[in-house]
């Protein structure tokens, strides 16, 4: 994500993490500086997964967006907020609160978001990254503008209320990434690349196909489901939630996901950590036909990615203490 060294980087962090308070905050994207805490109500519904995407996809194009990552990147980091609550008591509340903040602040939370997660779960993270690096750009007043009413689509329509509960069966009774991905793109552009949406029905049904297909007794726990045309992960939803409704964990098996389309691969790491398919949830990307181990190139990456946020914690606490001691030893200097 960025060819600047990791420690210099890590370094940097520390640094200004340690550094005295120096005033009065210019930061627009600081929401304790600059975000509001006066927001009136923001009515809120739980809408249809058909009529939430249509509605986000009619927000950005009526606001003048173009692209298709961050409208649904807005989404995403909605629903990975990671304020959860036993029938998600808290959405209206958290609804009014981000419908009101300026556009600047808005991308400053969905950034640290993905940052929080990040640090959970580094490989999902790493294969979602296509829905969060424009927050790291530099967006256009119409982009901002764009981020603004994307967020109050989403909220008013109940993004919060589908993925904001404590239980993940009940944030995966629907597959919001897919229709948002799908609505999002124009019909010439889903008929070249062959994409549509499949509705949660059909893949309810094929759910319950394979439960019937494979008994609870030859799917003992520690099983791998691998899905090679993933899309958004709509199958392995259904395959969860018949989990579910067995007794079963889903979290205690594993699922390999992979995906030619990186918006979608996208979609699904979000979907992993959303609908909680637990440690061993991975998600990979590119062609199965070209690459036959790409499954267990995608097994490879997570390792990787899990060792690279072990050291960078190691760098980032390295780089505390040094700055902390470097801090003492100049502070008992300059008193002698």
């Amino acid at each position: 994500m960025s060819s600047t060294p990791l420690a210099s980087r890590v370094s940097r962090a520390a640094a200004t993490a340690l550094a005295p308070d120096p005033g009065p905050c210019r930061d627009p994207g600081c929401a304790r500086h600059a975000g509001t805490h006066q927001y009136p109500p923001f009515p809120t519904g739980r809408s249809s997964g058909a009529v939430f995407g249509e509605s986000v996809a009619e927000a950005w194009y009526r606001s003048g967006g173009s692209r298709l990552d961050i409208p649904a990147g807005i989404v995403a980091a909605l629903a990975l907020w990671p304020i959860k609550t036993p029938g998600a008591a808290h959405a209206d509340a958290l609804a009014n609160y981000i419908a009101a903040q300026p556009p600047r602040v808005l991308v400053r939370g969905f950034a640290e978001c993905f940052a929080s997660h990040w640090n959970l779960r580094p490989d999902l993270m790493d294969r979602a990254w296509p829905l969060f690096g424009w927050t790291e750009e530099e967006l256009s007043p119409t982009q901002l503008s764009g981020v603004q009413a994307v967020t109050q689509a989403a909220l008013r329509h109940g993004v919060l209320h589908h993925t904001g509960d404590v239980d993940a069966a009940a944030r995966s009774r629907i597959d919001l990434m897919s229709w948002v991905i799908t609505s999002l793109r124009h019909h010439e552009s889903r008929r070249s690349i062959g994409e549509y949406h499949t509705p949660p029905d059909i893949s309810d049904l094929m759910g319950a196909m394979l439960g019937a297909e494979l008994p609870a007794v030859a799917r003992p726990q520690g099983e791998w489901f691998i899905e090679a045309t993933a899309g958004t992960g709509g199958l392995f939803r259904s395959m969860a939630q018949s989990l579910r409704a067995e007794g079963r964990d889903p979290a205690s098996y594993g699922w390999v996901m992979t995906e030619l389309d990186p918006l979608a691969a996208a979609g699904a790491a979000v979907n992993a950590v959303v609908w909680g398919l637990g440690p061993r949830a991975v998600v990979g990307c590119g062609d199965v036909l070209a690459r036959a181990d790409l499954d267990r190139d995608t097994l490879v990456h997570q390792r990787e990615l899990v060792q690279h946020r072990d050291r960078l914690s190691e760098l980032t606490g390295f780089a505390i203490a040094s700055h902390t001691a470097d801090r003492l030893l100049r502070e008992l200097i300059a008193s002698r």
